[in-house]
């Protein structure tokens, strides 16, 4: 009975993090693309054996977890764009809806438009969001699924900028 409440409890902790008011679009002005490709698991991997490192996000304008951590993945972006590409996969959305959260986060980096069981086939993801950071050759280095934290972010970019 004592683990039941412990695990209700947890649940319930976690749930009310991810719909906090965190997840609120800070504002921001920044200049949105005004077109979104759609894009195959395969058409990624290609994408992302050219051009260098990655952070890769899975998200959905739908998801109350995507809307927590859109703040911190823009600010990764601000801080390693430079250094490190930033990708979004916006996934089972729609393109007015994607760019509506686009605009409300100030996501301002490259993102495309998807089918989710796809992608989450392709990289054993169970759920959104879910992160994705590749080497300078496309290799995945390593898949953070669920909501990505700022130290978890920041320790992957910074170690993707390292690597060129």
């Amino acid at each position: 009975m004592k683990r039941r409440l412990v695990f209700l409890v947890s649940v319930v902790v976690l749930l009310a993090a991810a719909c906090g008011s965190d997840g609120e679009p800070e504002p921001v002005s920044v200049t949105v693309p005004q077109t979104l490709e759609w894009i195959t698991p395969e058409e990624l991997t290609g994408k992302l054996s050219v051009g260098g490192a990655a952070v890769v996000n899975f998200w959905a304008s739908w998801c109350g977890p995507c809307r927590a951590e859109a703040p911190v993945l823009r600010r990764a972006h601000e801080e390693y764009g430079e250094q490190v590409r930033f990708i979004g996969v916006a996934v089972d959305d729609t393109p007015s809806e994607a760019f509506a959260f686009m605009e409300s986060h100030g996501i301002a980096f490259e993102n495309y438009l998807s089918e989710g069981g796809q992608m989450m086939a392709h990289y054993e993801a169970f759920g959104i969001p879910f992160t994705v950071f590749t080497d300078t050759a496309g290799e995945v280095l390593y898949v953070h699924r669920g909501i990505i934290d700022e130290g978890t972010l920041s320790l992957w970019s910074d170690e993707l900028s390292r690597l060129g």
